[in-house]
C-alpha cells in the first residue's frame, strides 16, 4: 500500500505530531510519504517528505502544483488532516482518481469538506456527531516516546496547551481563587499577556505561574512533579495531554470536550466554558486528589496506545481500498 499524508499548517502542533507519530508506524509496513508546508518540514521525523509551499484552497497555481505532484505518486490513498487539506483534494479530485481518508481533528462550523471524503476519521464521538455523515471514531493516543514509568512527586498541578481563548486557562486561574496548590501552566500564544495580568489583578502570583512550550522529553520533568493534570479548554478535539498524564499515572479532572467524557466519569468533568462548574469541580478535587483512577490508567495504557489506533486506521484503509 502506498499512502500519502497531507498537512498543511504554518506550526507544528498537536494534529502535526498526530501525523508524525501515525506515519512512523504505518511505514513499518507501508510505503507512506509526507506532504507537509515547508515551514514545519524539519519537525517531522520521516524520511520519506515532499515539502510544498503553504497555499490558500482557492489557489489556482497551488492546485496545480500539488495535482501534478499527487497524479506521478501513484499512490493507493491520500490521508488529510483538517478541513483545509480535506477541502483541497475534493477540488484535486475532480480530475484525478484516488481515494481519500480524511480525520476531522476539532469541531468546526463549517463541515463541507469533510463530506465528500470517501472515508472520514473523527478522534472524538463529539467531533463525529458534529458532522451529519457517516464516519469512524479513532482517538488520538499517548505518545510512543513516554516512558513506561516515572517517579512522582507532588510539587504543583499542571496545565498544558496553547495559550488561546479555546483552551479555557483565564477560566481556569479564575478558578484558583480559593486553591492553596500550585498551578504550573505550560504553553506559548497570543493569550500569555492577558493571561498574566489576570494572575497579576487576581494576586495569584505567588502560586501560579506561566512557563513557555517546551520539546515532549522536557515536558516529562514537569509530569513528574505534578499532582494533577487540568484540563480547561472551552473546545477540544483530543486533548492528548490528558491521554499522556493518563498513561502516566497522573489524576486529571477535565471540562467535558473532546474524548473526556469517554475516559472520565461525570464527577470529573466539568462544563465547557462555564466558570462556576469549572470553580467548582476544582475546589472539590485539587485539595483533595484522592479519587482512584487506576482503572482509568489501565484503560488508557490499553485502549489508547499508538498501535491499536493504528491498526484501527489500517481498516479503515483496507474497507476503503478492498471496495475500489
Amino acid at each position: 500500500m502506498k499512502i500519502a499524508h497531507l498537512v498543511l499548517s504554518n506550526v507544528y502542533a498537536g494534529i502535526e505530531q498526530h501525523v508524525n507519530e501515525l506515519i512512523l508506524e504505518q511505514q513499518k509496513e507501508y510505503e507512506v510519504i509526507l506532504i507537509c508546508n515547508t515551514e514545519i518540514e524539519d519537525q517531522f521525523d520521516s524520511p520519506n517528505i515532499i515539502s510544498i509551499k503553504n497555499f490558500s484552497r482557492n489557489s489556482l497555481l497551488g492546485l496545480l502544483k500539488l495535482f501534478f505532484l499527487i497524479k506521478k505518486m501513484n499512490l493507493d490513498l491520500i490521508h488529510t488532516h483538517g478541513s483545509k487539506t480535506s477541502s483541497i483534494i475534493n477540488l484535486i479530485r475532480k480530475f484525478i482518481n484516488i481515494k481519500h481518508v480524511a480525520t476531522a481533528h476539532g469541531i468546526k462550523k463549517k463541515t463541507t469538506p469533510f463530506l465528500k471524503a470517501d472515508k472520514l476519521i473523527a478522534v472524538s464521538s463529539k467531533i463525529k456527531s458534529s458532522i451529519d455523515r457517516d464516519s469512524i471514531t479513532i482517538n488520538n493516543w499517548w505518545s510512543p516516546k513516554l516512558p513506561e514509568k516515572i517517579k512522582r512527586s507532588n510539587d504543583y498541578v499542571l496545565a498544558i496547551g496553547r495559550l488561546e481563548k479555546v483552551k479555557g486557562f483565564d477560566l481556569l486561574i479564575e478558578s484558583w481563587k480559593n486553591i492553596s496548590s500550585n498551578l504550573v501552566i505550560i504553553g506559548s500564544g497570543k493569550e500569555y499577556s492577558n493571561l498574566n495580568n489576570l494572575i497579576a489583578n487576581l494576586k495569584l502570583q505567588s502560586n501560579v505561574k506561566i512557563i513557555d512550550e517546551m520539546p515532549q522529553m522536557q515536558l516529562i520533568e514537569y509530569y513528574k512533579k505534578a499532582s494533577m493534570l487540568i484540563i480547561s479548554s472551552r473546545n477540544e478535539g483530543g486533548p492528548r495531554v490528558a491521554l499522556e498524564a493518563l498513561y502516566l499515572r497522573i489524576p486529571v479532572v477535565s471540562t467535558d470536550v473532546g474524548h473526556m467524557s469517554e475516559i472520565l466519569p461525570k464527577e470529573l468533568l466539568a462544563k465547557p466554558n462555564d466558570l462556576m462548574s469549572l470553580t467548582t469541580l476544582l475546589e472539590t478535587f485539587v485539595n483533595n486528589p484522592n479519587y482512584n483512577q487506576e482503572s482509568i490508567y489501565q484503560y488508557v495504557t490499553e485502549e489508547f496506545s499508538l498501535q491499536s489506533k493504528a491498526k484501527q486506521i489500517d481498516n479503515v484503509y483496507k474497507d476503503l481500498l478492498v471496495s475500489k
